[in-house]
């Protein structure tokens, strides 16, 4: 007989064309999984803010030459979190490789761009990218329990 506490939630997902029109969509999609969970409001505003850079990026970059499809699959884990995977089949593209920000610098001095990244990495709990069977899958972990 199945224990009745161990409901266990299976990854879910949204695919849409990657234009910026479809932001609130996606945003709406991740934000009606995420409230559920245990998440402080200062938590959840740092996971919208992560996951709507990432997203951007992805329709800002990923088919600069035609239309093309970008999946948001979260994972809901009840004991740690929620896993976040943003994939497209667009153009290799790996954000974690740019270089941070000089934030000594002044502002005219500072290169266009970067700091969306930047923030990214500062506020997720752990992010990592991957190429795989021509996609680009970016993975973003929050964690509730975040110091």
């Amino acid at each position: 007989m199945p224990a009745t506490n161990s409901v266990q939630i299976s990854a879910i997902h949204l695919e849409l064309t990657a234009e910026l029109e479809n932001l609130p969509r996606f945003m709406a999609f991740a934000l009606e999984w995420i409230l559920p969970l245990a998440f402080s409001p200062k938590r959840v505003i740092e996971f919208e803010l992560v996951i709507e850079e990432a997203l951007v990026n992805v329709m800002d970059y990923a088919y600069p030459d035609q239309e093309g499809l970008l999946k948001l699959v979260l994972k809901p884990e009840p004991e740690s979190g929620l896993r976040l995977e943003i994939r497209d089949r667009g153009n290799a593209f790996n954000p974690l490789e740019r270089d941070d920000p000089d934030l000594e610098a002044g502002l005219m001095e500072r290169p266009i761009g970067g700091l969306g990244i930047f923030l990214m990495k500062e506020l997720a709990d752990k992010i990592f990218w991957q190429r795989k069977n021509d996609e680009n899958c970016l993975t973003i972990i929050f964690e509730q329990h975040h110091d």
